[in-house]
């Protein structure tokens, strides 16, 4: 060995069945200068250190089934094609101890590109019990799984709560908040959205007609909570209640709730078939208030409106600072006088006691009982 070397390079290369005769056909085969180190070993492994700094094919065979080029820096060496198709990879074969071209890159694989050979039997996600997460900035967005899988799961709870394998889909949010927009291109102000607050409150806005919207849900603080139902934006605008019949195929109007311009009042009409109720309340019909026949002294209550005296019975108002306009009919078509709680009569003198044979009604304002007929 003369000189020092310029540069060395080592290949191994695994061999099978290379004899005596393959090593003299790589000597012939890379034309060795002078210098140039060899060395075979007894497992089929062939050492070469070049010193002129470049490789030369062991053998034409060798060349054409593994590399291309010539080793120049204007055409390295590489893998040769090996009957590899587009979109193929090598792949360890084990059954033949071999690289072989594979197709699973192709066929197997999402692409952030789109996915053209998408099969009907492909999907995106898990085949086994875990979490399923999607982020942006690294940050949680949705998760789908089961509630166990989910950590969600509290057994405690009702219903949707206390369920391990509900399948589950989870919002998450940033402090408390998190939302699901739809998209609503012709909506100029409010677009359609889910959407939850640091209070736990939940709510569904919507866009209507362009300009206008509708909301409903949960609000409140500090276990003084209530559901809401808002409609807006200019105060006109009704919430309808419909009843679909299918023989027909007609909707059919049953309550309407609406305002009246920007103030403060409203209206309700029942059955009234697309008109505006002509009153705080109208109904297109009939209506029932409760009545009751006593069978001894009573107190009312909310619950009761009119009431017949079976007997002599005592009866008892409530006070009226408690339910201001309240009214009561009570009939007596007995011969008793029986007490009553203090009211004002027509003349505005008080009085506590049922005429006999008399309807009187009464209702309450001013913290007072009033006689109104």
């Amino acid at each position: 060995m003369k000189g020092i070397y310029s540069s060395i390079f080592i290949i191994a290369i695994n061999i099978f069945s290379f004899g005596q005769e393959s090593i003299a056909s790589a000597s012939t085969a890379s034309a060795a200068a002078e210098g140039n180190l060899y060395k075979a070993t007894d497992d089929g492994q062939i050492y070469i250190g070049l010193r002129n700094g470049t490789v030369s094919a062991l053998s034409p065979v060798f060349a054409a089934t593994l590399f291309s080029g010539n080793g120049t820096p204007s055409s390295p060496y590489s893998l040769g094609r090996m009957g590899a198709t587009n979109g193929q990879v090598l792949s360890w074969n084990s059954t033949t101890n071999t690289w072989a071209p594979s197709t699973d890159a192709a066929t197997n694989n999402w692409f952030l590109a789109g996915n053209a050979n998408a099969a009907a039997s492909s999907l995106l996600g898990t085949t086994n019990d875990v979490r399923l997460q999607l982020r942006s900035n690294n940050t949680e967005m949705l998760e789908l799984g089961t509630r166990q899988t989910l950590g969600l799961t509290e057994s405690s709870k009702p219903s949707p709560y206390n369920s391990t394998t509900a399948s589950t889909m989870y919002m998450r949010g940033t402090s408390g908040n998190s939302a699901l927009q739809f998209q609503a291109d012709n909506a100029t102000i409010y677009k359609p959205v889910f959407f939850t607050d640091s209070n736990g409150n939940f709510r569904m806005r919507g866009s209507a007609a362009s300009s206008d919207f509708f909301e409903l849900g949960s609000n409140g603080s500090s276990e003084n909570g209530r559901f809401d139902f808002l409609v807006g934006d200019d105060g006109d605008e009704p919430y309808l209640f419909y009843k679909y019949n299918y023989t027909s195929q007609t909707y059919i109007e049953m309550l309407r709730l609406q305002g009246t311009g920007l103030n403060n009042t409203v209206r309700v009409g029942i059955n009234m078939a697309g008109s505006v109720p002509n009153s705080t309340l109208q109904i297109s019909g009939s209506f029932s208030l409760p009545i009751v026949t006593t069978t001894a002294s009573l107190t009312l209550t909310e619950l009761n409106f009119t009431v017949i005296l079976g007997g002599n019975h005592n009866i008892s108002l409530p006070s009226a600072s408690l339910c201001n306009g309240r009214m009561y009919i009570i009939k007596n078509p007995t011969t008793n006088t029986p007490s009553i709680s203090a009211y004002n009569n027509i003349s505005g003198g008080s009085t506590s006691t049922i005429a006999a044979n008399s309807v009187i009604w009464l209702q309450s304002v001013n913290n007072q009982w009033e006689q109104i007929n």
